[in-house]
């Protein structure tokens, strides 16, 4: 299996529903400036796509991506993020309660 296919692998956890609500509020609120996407859900983490051409130019880039944590309702913060050619992938530890 390819990285890429690996990364587009989407697996289901107990916080799944909760993430994929958060993706779909952030996209009602953002798209079509900014664009969220679920590529990984792990057991403690997810990774989140994050792409649009606003992000190139924007000051406040971390701000998008602290925004899905607020929409989520969990309790997870940005573990670090890597710049691609078709955007930003992020990566979100959970942390119990």
């Amino acid at each position: 299996m390819s990285k890429t296919a690996k990364i587009l692998t989407v697996t289901q956890n107990k916080n799944g529903n909760m993430i994929e609500e958060a993706v779909k509020k952030f996209n009602r609120i953002h798209d079509p400036e900014v664009r969220a996407e679920l590529v990984e859900n792990g057991e403690d983490y997810f990774v989140v796509k994050f792409s649009g051409r606003i992000l190139y130019y924007s000051c406040g880039l971390y701000d998008y991506f602290e925004d899905l944590i607020w929409l989520s309702d969990l309790n997870a913060e940005i573990e670090g993020y890597e710049e691609r050619e078709d955007g930003f992938y992020v990566r979100y530890r959970i942390s119990p309660r």
